[in-house]
């Protein structure tokens, strides 16, 4: 892969799992680009989600900048899901697949949430979002949609499509 691709993931997908166990992906957590977290200390990046934070005055052109350059540098480049960037993907004609738990599966996405560690607000936040931002992903000029039904992993749905994954 000459130029690396950018896969948005709904929430509870497997993202931070592929991008820490594999070299050529990287998962771009959005909120290390989106909150001051400089007053947050010994709270993992689960259980601070859905906490009020202070928004990064940068927030979004940082991300989108951080996308940009994690292209050029992995083969697969894990993105939050969410509408307003696939305006940008869209307006900008940056191409992008899309990563969904089979919506039939909301209770496996929320008991995901609860091991993590997501707090109440986040998990009630994500299930309004659920299906309203699936509806909304169908409408996108996306190139790929995976679907990750009960029983498998955004792991080894890339791997069936071919999305070459590399240890170490």
């Amino acid at each position: 892969m000459s130029k690396g691709i950018i896969i948005a993931g709904f929430a509870t997908c497997g993202k931070s799992f592929l991008g820490k166990k594999y070299s050529n992906v990287i998962d771009l957590e959005s909120s290390n680009y989106k909150y001051k977290n400089t007053n947050i200390k010994n709270i993992s990046v689960e259980e601070i989600k859905g906490t009020n934070r202070e928004i990064n005055e940068e927030w979004p052109d940082n991300y989108y900048e951080a996308i940009s350059e994690a292209v050029k540098k992995y083969d697969v480049v894990l993105v939050q899901l969410k509408p307003e960037h696939f305006n940008y993907f869209d307006k900008n004609s940056i191409k992008y697949s899309i990563a969904y738990p089979n919506i039939n599966n909301w209770e496996e996405v929320k008991k995901k949430c609860i091991a993590r560690g997501n707090n109440e607000k986040f998990i009630r936040r994500l299930k309004e979002v659920f299906i309203p931002y699936y509806e909304d992903s169908l409408q996108r000029n996306y190139e790929k949609i995976y679907i990750i039904n009960e029983n498998e992993t955004l792991e080894s749905v890339l791997i069936k499509n071919d999305i070459e994954l590399k240890r170490g």
